[in-house]
């Protein structure tokens, strides 16, 4: 406990929705997923993973119905799963979640999945900026994430946001035919 606020409670204070200006004029609004997101969640992740080429997910196995379930359990201290809306349609979605045992509960994974219209925008770097405030704010020491060597521009922003290379499985995915890198990257915040 630091002045007085637990961690749990320090989380909720570092995250409030927010309104991020895109470089493309419009307005998006960060807040944190709720059950009401469940099927539009889905569908985006889905639409994302469709491109084939970005995120390992292909399509989401979940029905709305279990993750309405997963948003209704999130506490703020175990992790953290965010969206980004733009006029009232899911744009980006982004969850962080701590390691579930004593021995890697300092640690956090991340994964971030933005629509194809809205990149390059800011987008990315305000949702990543978020969900590393917030591990900070949980006491997270480390965040991990995967990206895919041929996703120059997510390993940009990454590098940019002081991740550092840990690791690369060669050839752990096949994008088109071709083996491609798995590059594992790390944030002491």
């Amino acid at each position: 406990m630091e002045g007085g606020i637990s961690a749990g409670t320090a989380a909720a204070q570092v995250f409030r929705a927010k309104k991020v200006a895109l470089r493309d004029g419009r307005t998006a609004m960060i807040r944190r997923a709720g059950p009401r997101d469940a099927e539009a969640v889905i569908a985006h992740v889905n639409a994302v993973g469709a491109e084939g080429i970005h995120i390992m997910t292909e399509k989401l196995r979940r029905t709305p119905r279990e993750e309405k379930v997963v948003f209704r359990n999130a506490d703020g201290r175990a992790g953290l799963y965010i969206v980004a809306s733009v006029d009232g349609e899911i744009v980006g979605s982004a969850d962080i979640e701590r390691g579930r045992q004593t021995k890697n509960r300092h640690t956090a994974s991340l994964g971030i999945a933005i629509r194809k219209d809205s990149r390059g925008l800011g987008l990315g770097l305000a949702m990543m900026r978020t969900l590393i405030a917030w591990a900070r704010s949980v006491g997270i020491r480390k965040v991990t994430l995967g990206v895919f060597a041929s996703n120059t521009p997510a390993l940009a922003l990454y590098r940019r946001l002081g991740f550092t290379e840990e690791g690369r499985l060669r050839g752990q995915v096949i994008l088109r035919t071709k083996p491609v890198d798995e590059i594992l990257l790390a944030l002491w915040p």
